[in-house]
């Protein structure tokens, strides 16, 4: 098993109330290599919670996390940078490219970050960049691109390292329908191609292309279907 989610809970206190916020209450689900995951449930339901557990951003309050049979809770802060680069994979609703690198720049920066060697680099961005159709975009920046440009660059950053686990946050809530289709449909490839992918989501038109759906409400994973 690929990732384990065991009794998770999620407590929220402030430090000027005594008052405290259950978002995460006894969560336990299990994702296998090469699935096609999607999470999804609507504002306020503990999905982005959740989400920032298994990224590995938050801390449960409660309960384990596996990933490849390491408890992420028991990983100190400084190992925690090197294991996220390591295993995990992240395509966010806003993208998170930086404007004054060039889109190859951008793809490139977890590898370079991992010290990988520049022959190593190339031979990787040569095999991500055909198969989601960006190799006229390398040079551009991404002030000169579209939404859904944008959003193949940052698929392309996110799998270049060859990660256990791709993470995608509303990955088409900033784009336009035809935009949506498109990267909808390259997270299905990239996950045919052997990637396993766990997509967080209130769009039943992004769920929809899943392999198995968990709904999630007040906290709680309350039903999950398989297509």
């Amino acid at each position: 098993m690929l990732l384990e989610v065991n009794n998770v809970r999620k407590v929220y206190t402030t430090r000027l109330s005594t008052q405290s916020t259950e978002a995460l209450k006894n969560v336990n689900f299990a994702v296998d290599n090469n699935e096609y995951v999607a999470i999804m449930g609507e504002s306020g339901s503990g999905k982005t919670t959740l989400l920032n557990i298994l990224a590995t951003f938050d801390k449960a309050t409660s309960g384990s996390v596996l990933l490849k049979g390491q408890d992420l809770s028991k990983l100190k802060d400084k190992d925690l940078a090197d294991f996220r680069r390591d295993n995990l994979g992240f395509v966010f609703q806003d993208f998170n490219l930086l404007d004054n690198f060039s889109v190859k720049d951008n793809i490139l920066l977890p590898l370079v970050l991992a010290n990988k060697n520049y022959k190593d680099m190339e031979k990787r961005l040569e095999k991500v960049i055909k198969p989601l159709g960006i190799e006229k975009l390398i040079n551009k920046y991404p002030y000169e691109i579209s939404g859904g440009q944008k959003q193949r660059i940052a698929i392309a950053r996110a799998i270049i390292t060859k990660p256990s686990l791709l993470l995608a946050d509303e990955p088409t809530g900033a784009l336009d329908s035809t935009s949506s289709e498109m990267i909808l449909n390259l997270f299905r490839q990239v996950n045919e191609d052997g990637q396993t992918v766990l997509v967080v989501t209130h769009s039943l038109r992004a769920a929809s292309y899943a392999k198995r759906v968990l709904f999630i409400k007040d906290g709680i994973v309350f039903h999950e279907i398989y297509r």
